[in-house]
C-alpha cells in the first residue's frame, strides 16, 4: 500500500509504503527547470526510478509500479520478524507461567 503526501506550496509530495522504512520524496528539479525528481530519504535512487518526470502524478505512477513488483525491504521483514517472535514468546512464557501457579 503506497500513501501520498502533498505539499502543493513546495510542489513536493512524500510517499510512504509498507515495503520501505525510508520515504521516498517526489520534489522539483533544483535549477528551476519544470521538472520533477524522485529521492530517497537513504541510499540511492534505483535504476527503473531516474530520470526526470513532467508532473507529480507521472512520478507518483512511476513510483506505484515500481513498489509493486518490489519486495519487503530486509529491514522491514526482520522488523517484522522480531515483532512476531516477541509475540510468540509472550504467549509461551504466559503459559508456562499459568501452569507453575496450579501446581
Amino acid at each position: 500500500m503506497v500513501e501520498f503526501f502533498h505539499d502543493t506550496q513546495n510542489q513536493t509530495c512524500v510517499c510512504k509504503t509498507d515495503k520501505m522504512i525510508s520515504a521516498i520524496t517526489i520534489s522539483k528539479e533544483i535549477g528551476g527547470y519544470c521538472f520533477f525528481v524522485i529521492t530517497f530519504e537513504k541510499g540511492s535512487v534505483p535504476a527503473e526510478l531516474k530520470g526526470r518526470y513532467s508532473s507529480i502524478p507521472k512520478a507518483q505512477a512511476a513510483v506505484e509500479q515500481y513498489l509493486k513488483n518490489k519486495r519487503k525491504s530486509d529491514t522491514v521483514r526482520r522488523n517484522e520478524f522480531s515483532e512476531d517472535f516477541d509475540k510468540r514468546k509472550k504467549v509461551k512464557d504466559a503459559a508456562k507461567s499459568k501452569s507453575k501457579g496450579s501446581k
